[in-house]
């Protein structure tokens, strides 16, 4: 046998695989040996390494073997560039989606490390403006049950693609809350990174109410009624509206009795 051809093992060491992927290309009529003896040995030629790299390469692009094997038929540089443009576009997005999560990993530390180090005081704050998409107002249906809250909170998520949807927050008008009303809300909402026309509002910047709460979402009127006494003792007059934002959920911490809420009512 001449030197340029080589044994399946030879050729599968040389590719960096292991001889079961190129007998499983061969039933598939994917990727043959160039020759087959008579008794039944087969052998690849050096140029197959690079036909197998192109394999391997379009296998990293995310296509089939199927499409693979299609494409290696039909193949020519037109369909390589239309080829090449589609992939393009998927690993934009790919990578849009990993920028996203690392974001959401970022945030989620920079919560967990803000609860781990609060305690139950309440003072006044002055916050930053914040970006933020809104929901439609579920004042109504989250006041019926908790079903219909649900439904609007996991039809928020996807309309906002959102995967983690521990990162929304809600949104609680003080006028419910000076009716002992701590569990209607009236949107639900997320931070953003950029302004955008007819989608994000403005969370304004100001004084704020804030104290954070440890226990479960259904105890949070315990907060509430301590952050009340204080605007009233105080004299501090309350906006609009008020601000949760779940530092600590059931994604950190099996224990409802441990979980962390940040709680920031607007002041006037």
């Amino acid at each position: 046998m001449h030197e340029k051809y080589f044994t399946t093992g030879e050729f599968a060491k040389m590719c960096n695989v292991e001889k079961h992927v190129l007998f499983h290309y061969d039933n598939i009529d994917l990727f043959k040996p160039a020759i087959i003896n008579e008794n039944g040995y087969r052998y690849y030629s050096y140029n197959q390494y690079f036909t197998f790299y192109v394999i391997i390469n379009l296998k990293m692009l995310g296509m089939s073997l199927r499409d693979i094997k299609v494409y290696l038929q039909q193949r020519n540089p037109s369909l390589l560039l239309k080829l090449l443009e589609e992939k393009s576009l998927e690993v934009a997005e790919k990578i849009k989606w990993f920028q996203d999560l690392q974001k959401t990993i970022e945030t989620m530390k920079i919560t967990t490390t803000e609860a781990l180090n609060s305690d139950d005081t309440i003072c006044l704050k002055a916050l930053p403006c914040e970006i933020i998409f809104k929901s439609d107002n579920i004042e109504n249906a989250s006041g019926k049950s908790f079903a219909s809250f649900m439904q609007e909170y996991t039809r928020f998520s996807k309309n906002l693609d959102i995967t983690i949807q521990e990162s929304i927050g809600s949104i609680l008008s003080v006028k419910n809350l000076r009716n002992k009303n701590f569990f209607t809300l009236s949107y639900l909402y997320i931070k953003s990174d950029s302004f955008i026309k007819g989608k994000t509002v403005l969370r304004k910047a100001g004084m704020y109410l804030c104290g954070y709460f440890k226990g479960s979402y259904e105890d949070t009127d315990k907060m509430y009624d301590k952050l009340l006494n204080y605007a009233d003792n105080n004299g501090i007059n309350l906006g609009e509206y008020s601000f949760e934002e779940y530092l600590i959920s059931d994604i950190a911490e099996k224990e409802p009795e441990n979980y962390v809420t940040k709680i920031m009512i607007e002041t006037l």
